[in-house]
């Protein structure tokens, strides 16, 4: 029995539901303090006013994307069986029975859904969008070279916009750019991955693999990574170019481009992160970035002039500087 609900809960892929914390980035559009001392506590801080209805949306979206993953192995039982690690699954080797599977999918699509109505309407309607693209891309779309990855970049940019509606904060432009490109960076790079793995075989189990190349994804990694970059580098300079002294944001970005390098190399170094992201926590060098990345972007957008005073105040210049007479 506990194997058997060891194998259903595997169904649902759980370790797929870090992407579900896209929700989260709305916390990055409330109003932040320019400010030392603050007049009021920043939102990342402030748990229980922002925290609560993000955490049931994270929890709304875990439902509906794993109905999803079900339906998609369901549906794929056959080419999975002959996946060499696919195969290994709780369907195709024979764990889970096919009829439990669809009536598991049917309960965590309602109960998602009537959760999302529950939430708020608007993140309803999210919700119920994102469902369908994720079913128009198991039934068609996935099968389409380079349209198989917008269709997963739109279901990234709807978990991002839908955590605005549940703590009511408008979201931006920079926000739908922003999430697409580190989409499709993620979505090429799946693909080359299997590519690696697969070799001549890869058609077979997907039909996208006989429009796609290793050299078109390499172009398609390239493009994204670059804009990934830049655009991160934008959105620093437009939203803290007048606060440069006091919130040097801009200081994140070598990391960020560090991160999306890190992760462009282990794809050409043959490694799984490409088919299985959640592994670059097992990458030191890429958990270190990670790390690094968000450590110094709550410095310097909460705490640099706190930390510089006191460093000031421990170590006084040795030439202070003076006015001019």
């Amino acid at each position: 029995m506990k194997m058997a609900i060891r194998d259903y809960v595997q169904l649902m892929r759980p370790y797929q539901w870090y992407k579900n914390l896209l929700v989260f980035v709305a916390i990055v559009f409330v109003e932040i303090p320019k400010q030392w001392p603050w007049e009021t506590l920043p939102a990342i801080f402030n748990f229980w006013k922002y925290y609560p209805p993000l955490i049931l949306g994270f929890l709304v979206f875990c439902a509906v994307s794993s109905a999803g993953y079900v339906l998609n192995d369901v549906q794929d039982l056959e080419k999975d069986a002959a996946h060499p690690e696919k195969r290994n699954r709780p369907l195709p080797s024979g764990r889970a029975s096919k009829g439990k599977a669809v009536t598991l999918a049917l309960v965590l699509l309602a109960v998602g859904l009537v959760s999302a109505y529950v939430l708020n309407g608007v993140f309803f309607m999210l919700v119920l969008l994102y469902i369908i693209n994720s079913q128009a891309y198991n039934f068609y779309l996935r099968n389409k070279a380079v349209i198989d990855v917008v269709t997963i970049a739109v279901g990234f940019i709807v978990r991002a916009i839908a955590g605005t509606f549940l703590i009511h904060v408008p979201f931006t432009s920079w926000l739908v750019i922003g999430v697409f490109f580190v989409a499709l960076v993620l979505g090429f790079g799946k693909r080359k991955n299997e590519l690696q793995l697969l070799g001549d075989l890869a058609p077979q189990h997907k039909a996208v693999f006989w429009e796609y190349t290793d050299d078109m994804l390499n172009h398609g990694i390239t493009m994204a990574a670059t804009w990934v970059v830049m655009f991160y580098a934008l959105y620093c300079y437009e939203n803290f170019r007048d606060v440069m002294n006091t919130q040097p944001v801009m200081m994140t970005v070598p990391i960020v481009a560090g991160i999306v390098m890190r992760y462009v190399y282990l794809l050409e170094s043959g490694s799984p992160i490409g088919r299985k992201p959640h592994l670059a926590l097992k990458d030191n060098v890429m958990l270190a970035g990670l790390v690094l990345f968000g450590l110094v972007l709550i410095w310097t957008l909460f705490f640099w002039q706190p930390v510089m005073e006191f460093f000031m105040a421990l170590f006084p210049p040795l030439f202070p500087l003076t006015p001019p007479p």
